[in-house]
């Protein structure tokens, strides 16, 4: 198979880099066709550039005073903020973009609001919708420092009291919706593992963790939801984001081999999330199990076809759609969608690139693979 737009690739990443770079440790998320919110984006993207660094050994390139810096930089974001967890990651520009008042915005949270007292399925108000969004943005903080070496500065706690506190919290989630609730979960799993500092308490948040998403597992699928069965986007999404929060704990998948049969009856999917989705679940349950090897090569070879479509051979970099960039991130528009590469969509395929070098020889194959 034929994969020289691989070399150029790893020749040409660097320059969309420094394209899209605002400052030493600063990038926006598109070199054209920002938004006002998504210029000021900064702690975000530096997270995804910083995870580039380490996929592709550019940060090895960096002397040691730099790497400190950029430890230092992202660490500088935590916050006290009342509102959030203490020593949560706040990106000021991002919150303040959040908050601004919207008609369409409030207008919407307003008939959620009224429906919630009506129907059975809870819609996610605009303020628990924050709260997961600052949570999230604290978890790829602490995963990206982690990563390099580094830690937070200041102790980032777990919102709950006890072990059967943070169960409950898991238990009230949407388990429909496993892409939404699976974050949670992956969040919990980084906090317990990162933060916790008796080998006790950790071990048993570790034993309840583990207690609770085996009970949300289908034996039949290998993913993870509760009552009706979502789409199969959803499925494979949400099982990603499960799978992520058990690889922080050092937990086994349940039915690695139930789960490669669902991944590998799936046609792949166009967008950047769904690419890298389907590869990570595949990759880690490969890891797993030797079952079906062959048949995993031969459709990551599929999936590399879909990944080259969001190449732009003169930037270096991928869009997030095919010939789209990314235009949101986390509740805000941060771009017009122009036919140019965005950060997000080129963290997410080269991470998958990673993966898939590490199955398939490929050009690639001494880039390291990323623990979200």
């Amino acid at each position: 198979m034929e994969n020289t737009w691989l070399e150029h690739l790893k020749v040409n990443l660097p320059n969309f880099l420094e394209t899209v770079r605002k400052d030493s440790f600063n990038f926006s998320p598109v070199s054209y066709g920002l938004t006002s919110e998504g210029s000021k984006l900064n702690l975000g993207m530096s997270c995804y550039a910083l995870k580039i660094y380490y996929m592709t050994g550019l940060w090895e390139e960096l002397s040691s005073d730099e790497q400190i810096s950029w430890g230092n930089y992202i660490n500088s974001f935590q916050n006290n903020s009342h509102k959030f967890p203490k020593n949560s990651f706040i990106d000021q520009n991002y919150l303040n973009a959040y908050e601004n008042p919207s008609f369409t915005k409030n207008f919407k949270n307003i008939t959620k609001k009224f429906l919630n007292f009506f129907k059975s399925n809870q819609y996610i108000l605009n303020e628990e919708k924050l709260n997961n969004f600052i949570r999230a943005e604290s978890k790829q903080a602490i995963a990206s420092l982690y990563q390099v070496g580094f830690k937070n500065n200041k102790p980032y706690k777990l919102p709950f009291n006890n072990p059967s506190d943070l169960i409950g919290y898991l238990e009230a989630l949407d388990w429909n919706k496993p892409w939404d609730a699976g974050a949670q979960f992956s969040s919990m799993c980084v906090i317990v593992e990162t933060q916790l500092d008796s080998k006790e308490e950790k071990l048993l948040y570790k034993e309840y963790l583990n207690k609770f998403i085996a009970s949300m597992c289908d034996n039949q699928t290998g993913t993870y939801y509760k009552k009706e069965k979502p789409s199969e986007k959803e499925l494979i999404n949400g099982a990603m984001k499960v799978i992520t929060g058990l690889d922080w704990i050092g937990s086994s998948i349940l039915f690695p081999e139930k789960l490669i049969n669902t991944c590998l009856n799936i046609e792949p999917y166009e967008e950047g999330c769904d690419l890298v989705d389907l590869v990570y679940v595949l990759y880690m349950c490969s890891k797993n199990s030797n079952y079906k090897k062959e048949e995993i090569k031969k459709y990551f070879e599929k999936i590399l076809l879909k990944i080259e479509k969001h190449y732009f051979y003169n930037e270096g970099g991928f869009s997030y759609f095919s010939k789209k960039s990314q235009t949101s991130y986390y509740g805000i528009k941060i771009s017009e969608g122009k036919e140019v590469p965005d950060l997000h969509g080129t963290i997410l395929l080269v991470w998958a690139i990673s993966m898939i070098s590490q199955v398939i020889d490929l050009p690639t194959s001494n880039w390291k693979v990323l623990k979200p």
